[in-house]
């Protein structure tokens, strides 16, 4: 009995140590007994984690138990391999304060714990492959990828922001930092598909989803006429709303009236007012009151809207439950950038981008100075829609100049109406450009015949 009290005094006084240093490694205890301590950590919100140790009978001869809760079941596994090693290592010796610094620590600096299940699938995502690499570094929250497909690659760095899944107003939209480090495509192809990558994350840190991030991210957006019909807002008018423009329109046709007394004049003579001088002189200053009147109403009422906006305390950028970013951008550069080479023209059917990324950056940067050279380079370029889809430039003009006009996408599972900003967005001015084309060849053959 006194061996077992003497186990217990030792517990508790660890636990008391443990108490008096809590608020150093900011830990909060949130049970502590004899035989188990519970505590909680938090580095950020989505960076925290709940620990229970349980202190055997035979403690701390025999090291103690460590349960994990609030991360993943893949971290959490990582966790308790972990900290029951630590443990057993310190055997028969206090391990109480040890663990739970190694624990902390741990949270402080690895900065992958708020994104740990992305990252697992964004693993599963590169290792598929059997060319494309990924390195980590969990101290400095740096993902090295290079993507690789055929002769094609796309070497970037991720950065994840301590604060992730957000950041700080001034680094705001940079949650997952991305820097493109080296690629053999074209600078023109890897500018689009970087910056719509950076976007995406950043409209997704905004509180957007996925799907709709990507959407609203495409750096080429359609023209007026086939936007998304925006909702509409609806606009509640109450009773004093209603007086309040009742009120408003009198007083105008009121001053209308008054300003019809200081200026008639009588039928046949320009000359002559309708009105005495004295009822000319009181309508204007009756207008001169009205008008003080209404002006004091309006600085008024500019007050108190000013006083309701500020009741809002809205920040100067949209922070509506950030979304996670880091599965959504590789998954982003994944099917692109590293599948792009493998992307057919929908009009002819065959690759978009040539076999050769040096072929293929000959078509942007032609060394020839013959002229029509250079025009047949440009006809073999890859285009990309607002659609997403890639054409052959000539492959879309025909597309487009031709018709039917206005037509959806043929390739399979897109089916949106093809657009693009070097092309009229306008249908009827594509029609009426067809049309002079039509004319044009029309008296060609008629000159033709002639002769």
């Amino acid at each position: 009995h006194t061996m077992e009290s003497n186990e217990f005094t030792s517990v508790l006084d660890e636990i008391r140590a443990l108490k008096k240093n809590a608020s150093h490694l900011k830990i909060e205890i949130q049970s502590a007994t004899a035989s188990f301590l519970t505590f909680t950590y938090e580095r950020t919100p989505s960076a925290k984690v709940k620990a229970t140790l349980t202190f055997p009978n035979d403690y701390p001869s025999h090291s103690l138990l460590v349960n994990i809760m609030w991360v993943p079941p893949g971290l959490q596994k990582k966790l308790q391999k972990m900290l029951d090693k630590a443990a057993a290592e310190l055997a028969p010796l206090s391990q109480m304060e040890a663990v739970v610094q190694r624990l902390v620590t741990f949270i402080d600096t690895n900065l992958f714990v708020p994104c740990w299940k992305e990252l697992r699938k964004v693993v599963d995502l590169i290792q598929h492959d059997d060319y494309s690499t990924i390195a980590m570094n969990e101290t400095k929250g740096l993902i090295q990828l290079r993507l690789v497909h055929d002769q094609y690659y796309y070497s970037c760095h991720i950065t994840i922001h301590p604060l992730y899944p957000t950041t700080t107003p001034e680094e705001w939209g940079n949650a997952c930092r991305l820097k493109m480090r080296k690629t053999n495509f074209p600078p023109k192809i890897e500018t689009l598909l970087t910056l719509q990558a950076k976007e995406l994350v950043r409209r997704m840190q905004d509180g957007m989803p996925a799907e709709r991030a990507l959407l609203m991210s495409n750096p080429i957006q359609p023209p007026s006429d086939m936007g998304e019909t925006e909702q509409q807002t609806n606009v509640l008018i109450s009773k004093n709303t209603l007086k309040e423009l009742q009120h408003d329109v009198e007083t105008m046709a009121r001053v209308r009236d008054l300003r019809l007394v200081n200026e008639e004049t009588k039928p046949g003579d320009a000359k002559v007012k309708t009105h005495s001088s004295k009822e000319r002189k009181d309508a204007r200053r009756t207008i001169g009151k009205l008008t003080k009147e209404e002006r004091a109403k309006d600085v008024e009422w500019e007050k108190q809207e000013q006083a309701r906006l500020q009741e809002y305390n809205i920040p100067d950028y949209a922070d509506a439950d950030p979304q996670p970013t880091l599965l959504s951008l590789v998954t982003f550069l994944e099917t692109k950038i590293q599948r792009l080479p493998d992307e057919l023209c929908p009009i002819c059917k065959e690759l978009s981008l040539p076999s050769n990324p040096d072929t293929l950056k000959a078509l942007y940067d032609p060394q020839s100075s013959d002229k029509q050279a250079r025009k047949q380079a440009k006809r073999k370029r890859p285009v990309r829609c607002y659609c997403g889809c890639w054409y052959h430039f000539a492959c879309l003009d025909k597309f487009m100049t031709e018709p039917p006009f206005g037509a959806a996408c043929p390739t399979a599972d897109c089916g949106r109406r093809v657009y693009h900003p070097e092309w009229p967005a306008e249908i009827k001015e594509l029609e009426r450009a067809w049309a002079m084309k039509q004319a044009r060849q029309r008296e060609i053959d008629d000159a033709a015949m002639c002769f």
